[in-house]
């Protein structure tokens, strides 16, 4: 750390107790001794403990009740912490006597879960290299000096993006022991050259890291191909709404030939450490040092016994694993499922850590579990972590009063520096709790949301409530590298929650939803007032859907796309929306569903304005004035003006004298009073160097789909964009199932081995009169075919009746249509120039060729072919709408409106691009 920094610590240490008894600790101390003297005596028969683990024992065989509060003493040092400290109540004090462990005056006292490794050597190339220590365990981070070392990885500090996932099929396991699956995933060979030098035993070692929407996942590799850019990898299923695709980054650790960018470094199974140092490190200063515990303090009380009464003071806990391991991590919103905190307090209560540091972790920094309530956090120094800062609350709601988490408090603290390892999580994650505080915090530089309050998705009843996220500065979030987040994020019902007088700023997310003030799924209650949001790339305040929250007397400004967004409409008010300033440069104004009226959400009394000197333009499509759009019944007492801010392109977003905001009964933002508080620690605060930002990655186009299906196990990469079709989703998947049981007509599409033109089964289209539409049941794909020969080829089964159409779209909407077919009465039409016989109750193979691209004819070929029989071939058939060009959506319909079937099967969808 800065010496610059350490003293600033210094300059702002706690005071000590004016009457303590002191015990004393030493890094030359004994814990066979009292601990009642600073230093050894003459003799060395007496004196300081030598750890915390000692000082805790020795606290505990004090008499009880305590007559004095107890003050451990620490004198500067490293103490290196043989195991988790672990206290429960009997190690804790009482109201009148607390136990404090404190660092002494100007100490910098340091206690690590740590192993220091003995010194580099220098090695060939300019890289350091050591052979570790005999019984030395094989780890997966490392510290050199006080820096985290990256593990050897492809593309730099970058990454790169899968083309695709191209088939998942089942590994192993069963519902009950846990189900895994194998996913074959293509890439560009280029970004596997790093297997091409290694052997099988170092190619099995290597893990990737997938970033997708907002979560990551981790994968040993299990096979791999570089020359096909091909490789497999086994875990859990992937989730439909969030799976591996072309917008899919993802980085290869732990390879040797990846050991390429400084401060980088690769360990052998043989126990060779080679390191490649940063510009300014010396061998003799730069000490490693690897994890050794998996967490470095531990409470655990029981109901009605908590762990009470400690205060731990301006002391330094550093490196801990916080995970077993990082080969696998199956995706979870937020790492919070699976990623505990390093410091875990469950059934505790009145535990107190001030002016702390933790820092040098792989998971998350404090966890507040089960039972506990009014444990403070207070400026404390938060920072590289591997996950987040803090975690407050259950999973789930408890189902007694006083296992609830509650009125715990996060103040005054520096939380940065995060998502190392799982760039999923967040600062402050406040699940099901109430009555927390988050308050006067700097939260900054993590790879999604900085806060996250609430954890149901819909409006069923949840334990949080009334918690406060208020007077942060929270700051350069997402970093372009995870998608869906909020500088706060909440979820479900959350009444009494206020998310206030709150500075957030640079949320870039990769793909979408980079917001400021986000009110996810089912949040309800919440009161956002008194917010600066600015430069942001999706929104400063955007509500998926939720109900009765209050979004008022914010400035939400210089949002990249939208300014303010909506997501659904609904029955009950959404949200009332009053006396915020709107102003931007560049995007819309209102984002993507305004429908509706003030009773399923209320805009009033709200200033907007568009620097870019474009007019100010509302739904619907957003074209409508102000005006046309207060003739809703929306934005009644709003106006378009220029608010008169200090330098809005500075940010400075002070009112000058005469805004027309002052006459709409805005109250100007306190700004200077958001983030910690204290002048020497704002000091601190800002001492944070960060490295420049990297550019937001442009979204890669979707890679061409080529792809057989035989129907005989899962459907891979169709898409179902109706409900009819969705909710068949999970029968297609199952064979043998009977169709859906429902009061009125119902669709199907399964898997079946009723008939088959090659294996066991095929893909059956059940259709049923009344549908909601006549086009269900649908099976549609989004091949990506821009340039080149595509070709679509299947097997068809038709029952008497059936109805079916096939039909080749440009992707969007409006769309062009170009090769259509249709099949009923058993003829074939769709386009002039086409009119062939198609037999009923046999397998006929037809097969759909066009050439695509601007300059491509078009037309197209059919080629039929009855089972045994000749091909019939019809070349030169227009395309239904002369714009089409390319295939970015193709669909199988069952367009009857009675009951009839035809089956699927031996599907090919190809395309083979023109050689340039």
């Amino acid at each position: 750390m800065p010496s610059r920094l350490l003293a600033l610590l210094a300059a702002i240490a706690l005071p000590f107790p004016l009457r303590a008894l002191d015990l004393h600790v030493a890094a030359d101390g004994d814990d066979a001794w009292s601990g009642k003297l600073a230093r050894p005596n003459a003799a060395r028969t007496d004196g300081p403990l030598a750890s915390l683990e000692g000082a805790r024992l020795a606290v505990r065989r004090l008499p009880r009740p305590l007559t004095e509060p107890v003050q451990v003493v620490f004198a500067a040092g490293t103490y290196r912490l043989a195991k988790t400290v672990a206290f429960d109540d009997a190690d804790g004090g009482d109201p009148a006597h607390a136990i404090a462990y404190v660092a002494a005056p100007g100490a910098d006292v340091v206690l690590s879960g740590g192993r220091e490794l003995p010194a580099f050597q220098p090695g060939k190339g300019g890289r350091w290299e050591l052979r570790t220590p005999a019984g030395t365990e094989t780890f997966e981070q490392l510290w050199v000096g006080d820096r985290r070392a990256t593990r050897a990885r492809s593309h730099g500090q970058g990454y790169a993006f899968l083309r695709g996932m191209e088939s998942e099929s089942k590994a192993g396991g069963d519902r009950k022991t846990g189900e895994t699956f194998r996913q074959k995933l293509r890439v560009d060979p280029r970004d596997l050259q790093g297997f091409a030098e290694v052997s099988e035993t170092e190619a099995r070692d290597a893990v990737v890291n997938f970033y997708h929407k907002w979560d990551n996942t981790r994968r040993r590799v299990e096979t791999v191909d570089p020359t096909q850019g091909a490789f497999t990898v086994v875990g859990g299923a992937t989730k439909p709404h969030n799976t591996l695709d072309h917008l899919t980054g993802f980085v290869i650790e732990n390879l040797p030939t990846l050991l390429d960018e400084p401060g980088e470094w690769f360990l052998s199974r043989a126990g060779q450490l080679t390191y490649l140092p940063r510009p300014g490190e010396t061998p003799a200063a730069s000490r490693a040092t690897y994890p050794v515990l998996g967490k470095l303090l531990t409470f655990q009380g029981a109901p009605g016994r908590p762990v009470a009464h400690l205060e731990f003071r301006d002391l330094k806990f550093r490196h801990a694993k916080g995970v077993e391991t990082l080969a696998t991590f199956e995706p979870n919103q937020a790492a919070v499922a699976r990623v505990d905190g390093v410091i875990t307090l469950e059934q505790a209560t009145a535990i107190r850590f001030l002016g702390c540091e933790l820092a040098h972790f792989g998971s998350y920094g404090f966890s507040l579990r089960r039972g506990t309530h009014d444990v403070t956090l207070e400026r404390c120094l938060i920072t590289d972590m591997g996950a987040g800062g803090v975690k407050v609350g259950s999973l789930n709601d408890e189902a007694k009063d006083e296992d609830v988490v509650r009125a715990n408090r996060v103040h005054n603290c520096i939380i940065r520096d995060g998502g190392k390892l799982f760039p999923c999580a967040v600062g402050v994650w406040i699940g099901s709790a109430a009555d927390n505080e988050v308050t006067h915090n700097e939260i900054s530089d993590l790879f999604y949301s900085a806060v996250s309050v609430g954890w149901r998705w819909g409006y069923a009843p949840s334990r949080a409530k009334r918690n406060k996220v208020e007077w942060n500065h929270l700051h350069h979030l997402g970093q372009g590298l995870l998608s869906d987040m909020g500088g706060v994020y909440t979820l479900g019902p959350s009444e009494g929650t206020s998310v206030s007088h709150n500075h957030i700023h640079h949320v870039t997310c990769f793909s979408y939803g980079g917001w400021g003030l986000y009110t996810d799924e089912g949040s309800t209650g919440i009161t956002m007032e008194g917010n600066l949001v600015h430069d942001t790339t999706d929104g400063g305040f955007h509500q998926h859907y939720g109900k009765e929250n209050v979004i008022r007397n914010n400035i939400l400004a210089f949002a990249e796309e939208s300014q303010v967004e909506r997501s659904r409409q609904e029955a009950h008010r959404s949200f009332v929306f009053e006396r915020n300033l709107v102003v931007y440069d560049r995007g819309g104004l209102l984002g993507h569903e305004w429908r509706g009226t003030p009773e399923n959400y209320l805009m009033r009394g709200n200033l907007y304005w568009d620097y870019s000197g474009r007019p100010v333009r509302f739904p619907p499509a957003g074209q409508a004035s102000l005006e046309a759009w207060q003739r809703t019944g929306q934005d009644l007492g709003s106006v378009v003006a220029d608010p008169l801010f200090v330098d809005a392109a500075k940010r400075d977003f002070r009112l000058r004298p005469g805004s027309p905001a002052l006459a709409l009964g805005f109250q100007p933002l306190a700004v200077e009073k958001m983030g910690v508080i204290g002048e020497a620690w704002r000091q601190v605060a800002a001492t944070f160097e960060r490295a420049p930002a990297a550019p937001r990655p442009a979204k890669p186009a979707a890679p061409a789909l080529n792809l057989h299906q035989d129907f005989e196990g899962r459907i891979a990469n169709p898409q179902y964009p109706f409900p009819a079709a969705h909710a068949s989703l999970s029968r297609m998947n199952k064979p043998g199932l009977p169709p859906t049981p429902a009061d009125g007509p119902s669709d199907a599409l399964l898997l079946t081995g009723a008939q088959a033109s090659a294996g066991k089964q095929s893909l059956l289209f059940r259709d049923a009169p009344g549908l909601p539409a006549a086009y269900f049941p649908m099976l549609t794909f989004a091949p990506n075919h821009r340039a080149g020969t595509s070709t679509v080829a299947f097997d068809l089964y038709l029952e008497p009746k059936a109805y079916l159409i096939h039909e080749w779209r440009t992707a969007g909407n409006p769309y062009a249509t170009g090769p259509v077919l249709t099949i009923k009465d058993g003829r074939l039409t769709g386009v002039k120039g086409l009119d062939l016989v198609v037999p009923v109750k046999r397998w006929v193979r037809l097969e759909v060729v066009a050439e695509l691209g601007p300059a491509a004819p078009k037309t197209w070929t059919l080629r039929l072919t009855p089972k045994g029989e000749a091909t019939q071939e019809v070349k030169g058939l227009p395309y239904r709408s002369p714009q089409f060009d390319q295939l970015g959506w193709l669909g199988f319909i069952s367009n009857a409106n009675e009951a009839t079937e035809f089956y699927l099967d031996e599907l090919d969808i190809r395309c083979v691009e023109a050689k340039r």
